[in-house]
């Protein structure tokens, strides 16, 4: 990349980086006041402190969101983030030492705090290693200095260190990864703007001698950067002009009846034929046809194709053709579709990282979110195939509910792990604290989505997080939602996650069978289930099995010991 382009490039980045530096400001103004409901569910006794701390944190953003404002601070978008990084993870920290230090599960929302920062802002390398590692010290620092350790209490820091550093590194690779595919887009978009200008200059310089003089349009035909082909109906060359001669490999005028044909790739030549020899003659033009040509020296050329028929008052005496070389062209555009493909990879590993923070706390899981994606994508595309579901679920669709379906549960991180991961049954108050995890996660992604213009996947996670547990009958939870007043997603999602739910070892079961899962998900359909879904989930039910034993991190199965009408009842 030249100094110039480097400059502009640099800019643009400036630029981007002040426009997210206003969105992230505003998701923690939203999201840190937000945060006192847990702090109220799980530490009711500094819930005055915590909220006063998560006020003040979010007046300060409110402050820095005064001071990006302004045209001196305006050009110092970085070091205003790193204040805000740094005094919300001093925030942080102080909630930290208040929870036990050591063993605070709070360390998670330095770590949500930090794949944020790295996400939403377009950082460098260094950049992202400096703010991963001022983190991590924000971490460490104030819990070894205020903090009271216990037996085996060094254990739990360092595990929590482990998964720390685990998403440091994450985020440094996905905000390098961004920062050079928007260096490598940058750089492409310039090389296309510059053959793109350059081509359009040169063809109007040339049309304008054209219409100036007959002696002005000879010499464009002579000079064209265009090849410019005149072919008799059976595909003889009767004239061309010296860019085609050389695009070919030929002495002008060296040989007598060329065929156009004999340059044609094989692979394109009987499209070529029934485009040009059978179609052009029945129809007045034909435009951007694309086929290949092979020249004399084995050197393949992508050519963008526009003809017209010549005739006379008998009859048809040949075709022109304008042959343009768009070699160039198609590479910059795969060059181009590629970094597009990098983004989305990119972003869609994100999102599993932040979905798997709820299954790293419970390592029975096994590959839960990789399951539920898989099962997903195979139940909407069955779906799709049926009348009833046509209209509703398009391809698009597929694949959103097949991205968004692991944020399933991803208000789970906001639900204590004495009751999330605790081995018995629930007590009634402990299961309405379950059941909150719903309305958590739905509200975070509905807060997300409010700051993206238009619809996205996070329309699909917002209803599936929130209506999962929903059932057909009304009896489920959250809002006691029935019949088609549950989403479609969300009554996809219900199935499969209780299909995988069933067939999975958790901690106070062993996995069913498949075909008792299946016998128990059928005496549900028009109780807990959506009728139609439940049908061709019964129809497909093998390959969910296929799909159970390929991503399955337990090897051997061991029947499950509670009985069919125990789960039944208290499902």
């Amino acid at each position: 990349m030249t100094p110039e382009h480097q400059g502009d490039f640099e800019q643009e980045i400036q630029r981007l980086f002040h426009k997210r530096l206003y969105l992230l400001f505003w998701v923690a103004i939203v999201f840190f006041p937000l945060f006192s409901v847990l702090d109220y569910v799980v530490v009711k006794n500094h819930f005055r402190l915590f909220f006063t701390i998560r006020i003040a944190t979010a007046l300060f953003f409110l402050i820095l969101v005064g001071i990006l404002s302004t045209p001196k601070w305006k050009r110092y978008p970085f070091p205003i983030a790193v204040t805000g990084l740094i005094f919300s993870g001093a925030a942080i920290s102080i909630m930290v030492v208040k929870t036990g230090g050591y063993v605070s599960f709070y360390y998670v929302g330095m770590i949500c705090l930090l794949v944020a920062f790295t996400s939403i802002l377009p950082l460098n390398l260094y950049q992202s290693i400096g703010s991963c590692v001022l983190m991590n010290l924000t971490y460490i620092i104030p819990v070894l200095i205020f903090g009271q350790s216990g037996p085996g209490d060094g254990l739990i820091f360092f595990n929590n260190n482990f998964f720390f550093i685990f998403f440091m590194a994450v985020s440094v690779v996905k905000s390098y990864k961004d920062y050079e595919s928007r260096r490598e887009e940058f750089r492409l978009r310039k090389d296309l703007n510059y053959y793109a200008g350059n081509l359009e200059l040169e063809v109007q310089r040339r049309i304008k001698k054209q219409e100036e003089s007959e002696l002005k349009y000879k010499e464009l035909y002579e000079n064209i950067m265009d090849s410019l082909v005149v072919m008799d109906t059976s595909g003889k060359v009767l004239i061309a002009n010296p860019k085609f001669y050389q695009l070919i490999g030929e002495k002008k005028q060296t040989k007598q009846g060329l065929s156009f044909l004999d340059f044609v790739h094989p692979a394109d030549l009987q499209n070529v034929r029934d485009v040009l020899l059978s179609k052009l003659p029945i129809q007045t033009e034909i435009k951007q046809f694309h086929f290949r040509i092979i020249n004399n020296e084995n050197h393949i050329f992508d050519i963008e194709c526009s003809a017209k028929k010549l005739q006379k008052k008998d009859g048809i005496i040949g075709f022109q053709l304008v042959l343009r070389d768009v070699t160039v062209r198609k590479k910059l555009e795969k060059d181009l579709i590629g970094s597009f493909k990098t983004l989305k990879n990119t972003r869609a590993a994100t999102i599993m990282g932040l979905a798997k923070l709820t299954e790293y706390r419970d390592h029975e899981t096994g590959n839960h979110l990789e399951r539920i994606q898989k099962y997903a994508r195979l139940l909407a595309e069955e779906l799709s195939k049926k009348p009833d579901f046509q209209n509703d679920i398009s391809p698009k669709y597929v694949e959103d509910i097949t991205l968004s379906s692991i944020l399933h549960d991803i208000g789970k991180v906001g639900i204590p792990d004495s009751i999330l991961l605790k081995p018995g049954r629930l007590t009634s108050d402990e299961f309405e604290i379950i059941k909150q995890h719903c309305r958590y996660g739905g509200d975070a992604l509905k807060t997300v989505e409010t700051k993206i213009d238009g619809e996205s996947f996070l329309t699909l996670g917002r209803e599936i997080a929130y209506f999962h547990h929903e059932k057909w009958d009304g009896t489920g939870y959250p809002s006691g939602k029935k019949n088609l007043q549950i989403p479609l997603s969300a009554r996809i999602i219900s199935v499969c996650d209780v299909y995988d739910a069933l067939t999975s070892k958790r901690i106070y079961k062993e996995a069913y069978s498949h075909d008792t899962a299946v016998q128990i998900i059928q005496k549900k359909k028009g109780k807990h289930f959506d009728p139609r879904v439940i049908d061709v989930f019964i129809e497909k039910a093998h390959k969910f099995d296929r799909i159970r034993k390929q991503v399955n991190l337990f090897p051997t199965h061991k029947p499950a010991t509670k009985s069919i009408k125990s789960w039944a009842k208290n499902s």
